[in-house]
């Protein structure tokens, strides 16, 4: 999502739009308002937004009614033909950002969360959010072994023969879960060569055993930002639920479900 120019003080976002950091907010264009105080009425009397945003003035609690409000705005004024953004060369300031730190993981998910809000299109956005929570996901398990990996056993599994971590199933006969036998079966995309994921499953990647929770690892939506803002109840149930599901079954399953 974000590279931050050095030179500049700009961080990148998607869809040609960036943010500018600034140390003060003197002399700033009239068409600058603050995230906080937007207001549809006196918006849909400008011809161009442009956002403040002072992460000392903005408490975390107030990030995800912050945001929706972004979102339910920036579908009104484009239906009235109002950009956001001053047009600068090929790409437009989307605002300014004062008291940004880079390093801190709020921030940065509120920027993200930013970011996604002005795709163009509903499925844009849940591709950006689903392939950016894997990636957080992914980085939070990297290079830590959580699963106490040894001979290819995760702790959960060391005193069993499986060398499979999560990735079985139960195979139902054909009346279903109810009937005895059912057979486990290996997931289907599982590479069985090098042990990786081929469906690149948000809920997979979501779901932590007893052993992890025992570590204190746990993953919940409401406290991933961009799941908890930009999905209904219905939609984070299947983003909870469709363990062993591609990531394009599962797009189009939250595209059926949306508001």
């Amino acid at each position: 999502m974000k590279v931050i120019n050095d030179i500049y003080q700009t961080i990148k976002l998607d869809n040609n739009y960036f943010f500018q950091i600034i140390e003060e907010d003197k002399n700033l264009p009239t068409c600058v308002v603050d995230i906080k105080k937007l207001k549809v009425l006196r918006l849909l009397k400008k011809k161009e937004i442009t956002l403040k945003i002072d992460f000392n003035k903005i408490n975390k609690n107030e990030y995800k009614k912050i945001l929706k409000k972004l979102l339910f705005i920036k579908r009104i004024v484009q239906k009235r033909k109002i950009k956001f953004g001053i047009q600068s060369n090929s790409r437009r300031l989307l605002g300014y950002i004062l008291n940004y730190n880079e390093s801190s993981k709020i921030q940065n998910d509120f920027i993200s969360a930013i970011n996604a809000i002005f795709y163009n299109t509903k499925f844009e956005r849940y591709n950006y959010i689903y392939d950016a929570t894997c990636e957080y996901l992914d980085g939070f398990f990297y290079g830590k072994n959580l699963c106490d990996f040894k001979d290819n056993k995760c702790g959960e599994k060391r005193n069993t023969s499986s060398t499979t971590g999560c990735c079985h199933h139960f195979k139902y006969k054909k009346l279903g879960p109810w009937l005895p036998n059912n057979k486990l079966v290996l997931c289907e995309y599982l590479n069985k060569e090098n042990y990786s994921c081929d469906a690149k499953c948000i809920s997979c990647k979501l779901f932590t055993c007893d052993y992890l929770k025992k570590k204190g690892v746990r993953f919940r939506i409401k406290d991933i930002l961009l799941l908890n803002i930009f999905f209904n109840p219905l939609q984070k149930y299947f983003i909870k639920y469709k363990v062993f599901t591609p990531k394009k079954e599962t797009i189009k399953t939250l595209m059926r479900t949306g508001w």
